[in-house]
């Protein structure tokens, strides 16, 4: 929806200009590269509020997440709205100050209308929009990208404008909204409306049409995300209960409350194809959401062995691994195993697959790591590992208690050595695909990331009894 395009007497901004995150500079970013079936509704805001109260409402009854890219000019006509948004928890973005054409701007234009909108949004409403950034009209080419990006933020289009913003008076009415969503839906659709009403019939037609664009969408197994998926669909926590705990990635269900006596939830796998996930038993059993099902180990286990950990792989297949060094493929091809090749007291007890080759890394219990169609660059035997996760880059990282995060063949980006409170150990790391960071996991359900976004963690919430067991990446 169109706001006056004239500069606002907003101070320009002071603060340090951040990166652009890895990965998502140079172009407008209209749909999120994903398989999963996920779709990220975006919300701008610049010429009235009038929306506003509806929208939070309706995505509050769904449950669903939202990004709400504000002007300068809306958080300081519309304070209260702002406020409401963040504190709904919804994401902000950045959709410049007073919304001009950012293809007739000077360079320092640009980046006062990007940083000084960046500054009134975070003071009125304490949410930073950084890294997002929407252009007014759509309107951009290759050197305004650039200097946007080199004011440290994202430009973020989209997949499908639903016409709301026409009202009524234009010809749209809801069910053409509903239909123009559903008309464009992939995995990583994402879809423009708007908070303001039109200016000449006031009708909000895309607040009146939002509970059925949300049902719709979920009829056909869609979740939702906000554009911080782009930077990554985030992570999945597994417990013993065969919960899975998400953060900034779509739910598909769990196991919890529903194992037998006495099977325990082991491992869990994301499925890059589909963006649901695997997660394997002590028993072998296997159980998809999401995600394919292509067997399991269920009563196969050799008599002594435990399954220790899990990999999907980017065809749609899975691997288990068992505590003798054993690889069992589902729907993906098997290039060996440790089988009958470990040495006295070394158990294998974490696989990584290799993204580049379709191969995997086995990692075992004295630090050692062997490769498998994978390129072999390094382990780190002789010591206590916890954890390893293949990288985009085609290596891998290797976790240990204390939160130590050894790098091979792929970069490093901090630890969590001498960060742990005591008694706490680092039980598993995630790789995040899109930054190239990663995520360690924690045994009281804390999270840290580094170079990847934290989404929140299970810290203090680990159910009585329970323990952490795994952690998956999308």
């Amino acid at each position: 929806m169109a706001a006056l395009a004239v500069f606002a007497s907003i101070p320009a901004a002071s603060a340090v200009t951040q990166p652009v995150p890895p990965g998502l500079s140079g172009q407008n970013w209209t749909v999120v590269p994903t398989h999963a079936k996920v779709v990220a509704l975006t919300f701008d805001a610049g010429a009235n509020a009038d929306g506003v109260q509806s929208i939070l409402g309706t995505l509050a009854r769904y449950h669903a997440q939202a990004t709400f890219n504000l002007t300068g000019n809306f958080v300081r006509d519309f304070p209260a709205q702002a406020k409401a948004i963040a504190a709904a928890g919804q994401r902000i973005g950045d959709h410049s100050v007073s919304h001009p054409d950012f293809t007739k701007l000077t360079d320092a234009q640009i980046r006062d209308q990007v940083l000084s909108a960046q500054s009134a949004i975070t003071a009125a409403t304490g949410a930073d929009p950084w890294p997002w950034f929407r252009f007014p009209y759509g309107d951009y080419n290759a050197h305004t990208i650039s200097v946007v990006n080199q004011a440290g933020f994202v430009p973020v289009g989209w997949t499908v404008d639903t016409l709301g913003w026409k009202g009524t008076s234009g010809g749209i009415t809801v069910p053409a909204v509903v239909s123009r969503v559903l008309g464009s839906l992939r995995p990583g659709e994402i879809v423009l409306m708007h908070c303001g009403s039109n200016p000449d019939d006031h009708s909000t037609l895309d607040a009146d049409a939002l509970p059925a664009v949300i049902q719709d969408l979920q009829a056909r197994g869609y979740s939702f995300v906000t554009v911080d998926a782009l930077r990554g669909l985030g992570y999945h926590i597994l417990t013993s209960n065969g919960g899975v705990h998400n953060y900034g990635a779509p739910w598909y269900g769990s196991d919890a409350y529903k194992l037998p006596a006495g099977v325990t939830a082991t491992a869990i796998a994301a499925d890059p194809a589909t963006g649901g996930y695997w997660i394997g038993k002590s028993d072998g059993g296997v159980d998809a959401f999401g995600a394919p099902w292509r067997g399991s180990m269920r009563g196969q286990l050799p008599a002594g062995r435990a399954v220790t950990g899990m990999a999907g792989t980017s065809d749609g297949g899975y691997l288990v691994l068992t505590s003798d060094g054993g690889v069992h493929n589902y729907g993906t091809p098997w290039y060996g195993s440790d089988a009958g090749r470990l040495p006295a007291g070394v158990t294998a007890t974490g696989i990584a697959a290799d993204p580049k080759t379709g191969g995997y890394w086995l990692l075992k219990s004295d630090g050692g790591v062997d490769g498998f169609h994978a390129p072999w660059a390094g382990s780190m035997r002789g010591h206590t590992v916890t954890g390893i996760a293949g990288t985009a880059s085609g290596g891998y990282l290797v976790l240990t208690p204390d939160g130590g995060v050894h790098t091979y063949g792929t970069p490093g980006y901090g630890t969590d050595i001498g960060l742990l409170p005591p008694g706490v150990t680092a039980t598993a790391i995630a790789a995040d695909p899109v930054t190239g960071g990663y995520w360690i996991v924690k045994s009281d359900g804390g999270v840290d990331g580094f170079a990847a976004p934290w989404y929140g963690s299970l810290a203090g919430h680990v159910p009585a009894g329970q323990s952490v067991t795994g952690s998956a990446a999308e």
